[in-house]
């Protein structure tokens, strides 16, 4: 009898479950880079690096600044990061309002160069999402904003902990 009763009321109070369409149709995927990254640019205030495949296409090399270095490793993080991203939450499909997000004037951007790609793709970062997850983040000349994790920040910092001599040997 008061399986009956409670029957009911589990799903009255059940949550509904959304399908799997519904969570697909806030993600995106972030670049579509086939033929891989040639160079890349950070950008952060007023200091930037920039690393390229070396002549074997094995790995990247630090082309600028000269005279500095970051491990190899870092690097291929970095590209690794953005060419597996498969999909990213998007927070806004045609944003207006950048400033709420930090990208009024993003703490930093990436430009990549790849093979088939006619111009450059800048990727500007804003803000931390409220849970300190993830950061905004947005492709120049598409107005929608979306969600990237923190790694792509986390490399950022080390790079340029690298290019001042706060890491490795000179630390």
């Amino acid at each position: 009898m008061a399986f009956f009763i409670l029957l009911p009321i589990y799903f009255w109070i059940q949550p509904s479950i959304k399908p799997a369409g519904t969570l697909e149709q806030k993600q995106e995927s972030l670049l579509k880079l086939g033929g891989g990254i040639d160079a890349i640019t950070v950008a952060a205030g007023p200091e930037s690096l920039r690393f390229q495949k070396n002549k074997d296409g094995k790995f990247y090399d630090l082309v600028a600044p000269p005279g500095k270095f970051v491990p190899h490793d870092l690097m291929e993080a970095m590209v690794s990061l953005l060419t597996s991203a498969k999909s990213v939450e998007v927070v806004a499909d045609d944003s207006t309002d950048l400033a709420q997000f930090g990208l009024d004037q993003p703490k930093s951007v990436i430009t990549i160069e790849a093979p088939g790609q006619p111009q450059p793709i800048k990727i500007a970062f804003g803000n931390e999402n409220p849970t300190h997850t993830a950061i905004y983040a947005q492709i120049q000349g598409i107005p929608k904003v979306f969600l990237l994790g923190q790694n792509i920040e986390y490399y950022q910092s080390l790079m340029f902990q690298w290019i001042e001599g706060k890491q490795g040997k000179n630390a």
